[in-house]
């Protein structure tokens, strides 16, 4: 029995950013550690990423995780504990690329950059286990408690809490990652904003 949609905070977004993580893994695979200008790109790609991810986990607990936290403070403490290891896992990335740079030894580059490619999959990997928990347990929590409209208005301070430049960077990445009828919902939804 199909129902009619409920507005969804998580789906377009996560969506956003898991275009971003499988472009920039793509990227990184296909990276040639001895060759500077490679490594400076999928640097570049890396940080963008993080950035976003970064982002929206801050996104998240500002807004979101104190209604799920009023709601069921299990899931709350669930997702409390997951957004500092997702952290983790970004700096454990992270902390490869100053090591790399100094680096002489085409066999030492390569292997360190085939560490980094496994640390960033396995950041990957942690991600999206948790947005499915987002998009599967909290959706339905957020869906059993709260009016579109009362979503509406978290999502609108989500979206207000976000630099105009930054914005603009996003939606482009948005739409080419949603489906017609998920940019018409959005679409929708901005209208009666």
């Amino acid at each position: 029995m199909f129902t009619t949609p409920r507005f969804d905070m998580y789906t377009p977004i996560h969506k956003t950013l898991r275009r971003v993580m499988f472009e920039t893994a793509i990227s990184l695979a296909r990276a040639d550690f001895n060759d500077t200008d490679e490594v400076a790109v999928a640097m570049q790609s890396v940080s963008v990423c993080v950035a976003f991810l970064r982002e929206h986990a801050e996104h998240e607990d500002r807004e979101v995780v104190p209604v799920i936290a009023r709601l069921d403070p299990e899931l709350a403490a669930v997702l409390d504990r997951e957004h500092p290891e997702l952290e983790r896992l970004a700096i454990d990335v992270e902390s490869l690329w100053p090591r790399l740079q100094p680096l002489d030894v085409p066999a030492a580059r390569a292997q360190l950059g085939a560490e980094l490619l496994r640390r960033f999959q396995a950041m990957v990997a942690a991600q999206l286990v948790h947005m499915d928990r987002e998009e599967r347990q909290v959706n339905a929590l957020l869906w059993a408690h709260l009016r579109d409209d009362e979503l509406l208005q978290i999502n609108r301070r989500i979206i207000a809490a976000i630099p105009l430049a930054r914005l603009q960077q996003l939606m482009p990445m948005m739409d080419a990652s949603l489906n017609r009828a998920e940019r018409q919902a959005i679409a929708a939804a901005r209208q009666t904003a």
